[in-house]
């Protein structure tokens, strides 16, 4: 039985395969709308002030219409992270996040259409670091793609090169967005400061979005 308040895992991984294998529309807000819990949370979403809208929308489908597939994707990979974390306090998962985009943002440079999966590898690491094969066998079972996996597992494998890049450059991240440090090294991993601070910014801007709906 599912403990109240908490959102069914296996909801979660049919979700995120829908999402992956692009189904229609109603398929994917049918299998979003089989949890009370996360209904509620993906219509807290679309309704906060991220999405400015000028009346509330109250119907799963069209929240997930607005939304679209890709934020969506964003915000399942994050509440599967956080279901399987279930111990780490709010300040800890944003900073999961921040890498999380930290990784989209460097991908969309590197190597574009990865960006999505560059994302899913940077918020389930944390996952991956306690569970290890556990997770993996749960992500395949859900139709993740060999990309995503090679990511945790393959250092030869783009997403892995990625990956270590932004837990490299954490650190400053960290101290420029929550001390206020900008004494930043004038390249990280070949990229140089500027690019640094934005990517640092931008992706403590989205994290902070995504922690207000959990």
């Amino acid at each position: 039985m599912k403990e109240k308040g908490k959102i069914s895992r296996s909801v979660l991984l049919r979700l995120l395969k829908a999402l992956m294998e692009q189904e229609d529309l109603k398929t994917v807000s049918q299998i979003a709308s089989a949890d009370p819990c996360l209904t509620a949370k993906i219509l807290k979403f679309v309704n906060s002030a991220y999405a400015n809208l000028q009346r509330p929308i109250h119907s799963v489908e069209d929240a997930i219409a607005y939304l679209g597939y890709r934020k969506l994707l964003e915000i399942t990979t994050t509440l599967l992270a956080t279901s399987l974390l279930s111990d780490k306090p709010p300040k800890e998962i944003k900073r999961f996040l921040r890498n999380a985009y930290i990784m989209k943002a460097t991908a969309q440079r590197q190597a574009p259409q990865l960006k999505d999966e560059a994302f899913m590898v940077g918020v389930l690491y944390p996952a991956y670091e306690q569970m290890g094969e556990e997770l993996l066998q749960l992500l395949k079972e859900a139709g993740v793609s060999k990309v995503v996996i090679d990511g945790f597992v393959n250092p030869e494998s783009p997403l892995w090169i990625i990956k270590e890049f932004a837990l490299k450059f954490a650190p400053y991240c960290r101290k420029l967005v929550e001390e206020g440090e900008k004494d930043l090294p004038i390249t990280v991993g070949g990229y140089k400061k500027e690019f640094l601070m934005k990517v640092c910014f931008d992706a403590d801007i989205e994290a902070e979005k995504i922690v207000n709906l959990l």
